[in-house]
């Protein structure tokens, strides 16, 4: 059993990896937290840094989310009573919640869109090209809402993790359980971008990007703050 608690350990600690928030703390010299929408990910990390930054951020998301699962998978436990296929599944959704609660920021972290991808790049890949579908309709029918597009991926994986291990000739209820709770905690963490698209307020990525000055820049008698960027729009 002692495997099975340092395997999640160990994935939740390198899921709470704040790549985008070092990134931009090391480039620009200031929080993330601050910077347009406040969310640590991909889409706000463009806000900051532009393009480059955004992609860089992006891969390195999924690679913590994928490397949880991908390289544990094949561990020999020494808790006969733990099943093996379930390993991946946990340590996937342990590097999820290390992403969205990452205990180096006060647990306030991203809302885990990119690192969910790259965990079930590990464990289903097949149902991640449906939800990648899903996400992209949603991001190009709304001309850019990226929220849109990842709310709707999260809906459609269960159902496509589903479908897959019901034809699997084992299969892996275990996956299928974790597509589940990560589904719900994707919505859970999107609740302030549900209010706004009710609202009709918002934001699309594309063309949002603006200048970010460190927070210290800012006077009460300036007319611009460090969320030079609208919030809005962000979900990675």
């Amino acid at each position: 059993m002692k495997t099975v608690v340092v395997v999640l350990l160990v994935s939740y600690l390198v899921g709470a990896i704040p790549w985008s928030w070092l990134l931009v703390r090391l480039r620009r010299g200031v929080d993330l937290r601050q910077v347009g929408s406040g969310n640590l990910g991909a889409t706000n990390t463009y806000r900051a840094l532009g393009a480059p930054g955004a992609i860089l951020v992006l891969v390195l998301d999924i690679l913590k989310g994928w490397i949880a699962p991908a390289g544990f998978a094949r561990l020999r436990l020494d808790a006969p009573a733990f099943d093996p296929a379930l390993l991946p599944a946990c340590a996937g959704f342990a590097a999820i919640a290390g992403h969205i609660f990452p205990p180096y920021l006060r647990f306030r972290g991203g809302k885990g869109i990119a690192t969910s991808a790259g965990a079930f790049l590990a464990l289903e890949p097949r149902a991640l090209l449906i939800a990648f579908a899903a996400f992209l309709v949603g991001v190009l029918a709304t001309r850019g809402i990226v929220s849109v597009g990842s709310l709707l991926g999260a809906l459609a994986l269960p159902f496509a993790v589903y479908g897959f291990q019901a034809r699997a000739p084992q299969p892996n209820w275990g996956t299928v359980a974790v597509a589940v709770a990560v589904t719900l905690l994707l919505f859970s963490k999107h609740t302030s971008n549900l209010r706004r698209l009710v609202r009709g307020e918002e934001k699309r990525i594309f063309g949002t990007r603006r200048a970010v000055e460190p927070a210290t820049t800012t006077t009460p008698d300036s007319p611009a703050s460090t969320a030079a960027a609208p919030r809005g729009g962000d979900s990675r």
